[in-house]
């Protein structure tokens, strides 16, 4: 216990550390991640960096068995001294935000619309909670018919959501972040879920939720460095067929897989990042993902086929073990620190092309070709893509409440910004009935799918 309580102390160690070891290097052609190659690429460089290593003599050891799977029995309190559960822990803060503004947080007072109106009246300062009813929306979804979230389960993770929403305002609520609380809640006590959720959202991906995410739109642009860098076949071939690969990664990132992958492998990567505390794993299992599955999505002849195959291979990866050894062990040189210089080289990107769009978005011009790659978080995409609307969850994720759900469509026309480019009305309208079209099919192929997974589960 006191060698668990003290990980934090350690891994803020580690990083003052970092960067102390001798650089590595990598092939840029291909991959050959058991040798180091010889250093010249810039981007190699970049990515180099060390995580830490062994400060302490169990660490490697740990680290290891985190590798090969946290026991389920341990899964909970593992987790809870990764993320420094413990040591974020405030007496009492958890129940003073649920009592803060309104005393409606149980599923049977909200069926009752006189009691509703009575409780819900708030106490002092009212400002519009406008996620309640996002929150109210996504219940269902999470991970129905699991026992441990009927309806107290339910009560307990819209206690959550709302303590949340209310802790940190300038996230509020995202449709990602009800399977994050009700992960939490399947594996440790009800508070103890909150400051987990706290430690991931505010630390491990801090400015991924708020709403302009721009930190998920930095880390998109990483990963396409990263991707050019190891696969330049791949990369050269979906330009050719005109396909980001962002496009799908995106929605992994932001769900950190929970939805994406088998739920074995999804625990499996969250174990890795609770233990590493940043988000070095997103990057590598999506790495080990493509280097898994590129073979195949090099054959594919047209985008349609290329974004299918990019959408299904996740769902696909049973064998956990295989997938978390190809990613920490086969991209092991993809390391923290060479991912922050990579953002510190994107983040100004990011920024002006969203300051200007935002300064007059009809004028605006895309003259770093960033149109293609910025996500329209506050799209809406039901004018592009229609939402399916299925209780096995096949719904876009939603940022803070009212500012639309962001389904694969948005991904899609995430570059679609409000002006018009000049490429032509009718050429334009043409690629938006093309992914109308290409939509509608993804999203009833994925409803589809989980319909099937589970008719297996219950039978």
């Amino acid at each position: 216990a006191t060698q668990l309580a003290s990980i934090e102390e350690d891994r803020a160690v580690e990083e003052t550390h970092e960067g102390n070891s001798a650089e590595e290097s990598y092939d840029a052609e291909k991959v050959d991640r058991s040798q180091d190659g010889a250093p010249g690429d810039s981007t190699s460089v970049t990515l180099e960096g060390d995580n830490g290593g062994s400060y302490f003599p169990w660490r490697e050891e740990l680290e290891s068995l985190v590798r090969g799977g946290v026991p389920i029995a341990l899964r909970g309190e593992m987790w809870q001294a990764f993320v420094g559960v413990g040591a974020r822990k405030i007496t009492g803060y958890y129940n003073k935000l649920l009592d803060e503004r309104t005393d409606v947080l149980d599923e049977k007072d909200l069926k009752d619309q006189v009691v509703n109106e009575q409780k819900s009246s708030p106490k002092k300062d009212p400002k519009p909670e406008k996620w309640k009813g996002q929150i109210e929306k996504d219940l269902p979804r999470t991970f129905p018919g699991h026992p441990a979230l009927d309806e107290d389960g339910r009560n307990a993770l819209r206690r959550l959501l709302t303590a949340y929403a209310r802790h940190n305002p300038s996230v509020g609520y995202c449709q990602a972040m009800n399977f994050f609380a009700g992960l939490f809640l399947l594996f440790m006590p009800e508070e103890n879920a909150f400051w987990a959720l706290v430690g991931v959202i505010d630390e491990y991906f801090e400015g991924y939720y708020t709403e302009e995410m721009i930190e998920s739109q930095v880390d998109q642009l990483v990963l396409e460095d990263v991707v050019r860098e190891r696969f330049p076949k791949l990369a050269k071939h979906t330009d050719i067929l005109g396909v980001q690969v962002t496009w799908v990664t995106g929605p992994w990132f932001l769900s950190i897989f929970i939805n994406m992958l088998p739920w074995e492998s999804v625990l499996r990567v969250w174990d890795v990042i609770l233990f590493e505390g940043n988000r070095t794993m997103l990057f590598r299992t999506t790495l080990a993902l493509l280097d898994l599955y590129g073979p195949a999505l090099v054959t594919t002849k047209d985008a349609g086929d290329a974004i299918t195959l990019l959408q299904s291979l996740a769902g696909s990866t049973f064998d956990s073990s295989q997938l978390v050894l190809t990613a920490c062990m086969g991209f092991q040189s993809v390391k923290e620190m060479g991912l922050r210089e990579l953002r510190e080289k994107h983040r100004p990107e990011i920024i002006a092309a969203m300051e200007e769009r935002s300064k007059d978005r009809k004028s605006w011009k895309d003259k770093k070709g960033l149109a293609t790659k910025l996500y329209s978080f506050k799209h809406d995409p039901s004018s592009v893509c229609p939402q399916v609307d299925s209780k096995e969850g096949a719904d876009g994720l939603q940022v803070n409440g009212d500012s639309g759900s962001t389904t694969l469509g948005s991904y899609l026309t995430g570059s679609a910004l409000e002006n018009e480019l000049d490429e032509g009305i009718d050429l334009q309208d043409q690629v938006k009935w093309l992914k109308v079209e290409l939509c509608k099919l993804l999203e009833e192929k994925r409803s589809a799918e989980l319909r099937f997974m589970l008719l297996l589960f219950w039978f």
